[in-house]
């Protein structure tokens, strides 16, 4: 198990983790429920860390993480060509029915 990623913001974290899960990489969540107690537990406890599983995967979970920060947060809307759905620009994958973005339809 390695440390892959850190955040204050719990939403974060776990739209992170859900990017590496779409990706099959397994990874857990450590400080989920005691980031709450920074005071009592001392300021660096208040990170949310999450884990990857197997260490074979840590170099890919790296780089789909940097390539999630890099993106561009203006990205043009589009739609899905399976469903029709209308998903924001930064989405890779239909929220509605998992299409993979082939680029702006």
């Amino acid at each position: 198990m390695r440390l892959v990623y850190k955040h204050e913001n719990r939403a974060v974290v776990y739209s992170v983790k859900n990017i590496l899960a779409i990706n099959n990489i397994d990874c857990l969540v450590k400080n989920d429920f005691g980031n709450t107690m920074g005071a009592e537990f001392g300021i660096a406890n208040t990170l949310l860390e999450l884990w990857v599983m197997d260490d074979a995967d840590y170099e890919e979970a790296r780089l789909l993480i940097q390539n999630q920060e890099q993106a561009s947060e203006t990205a043009e809307d589009w739609n899905c060509p399976a469903c029709g759905e209308t998903n924001a620009g930064n989405f890779a994958r239909c929220w509605n029915c998992q299409h993979s973005d082939e680029g702006p339809a």
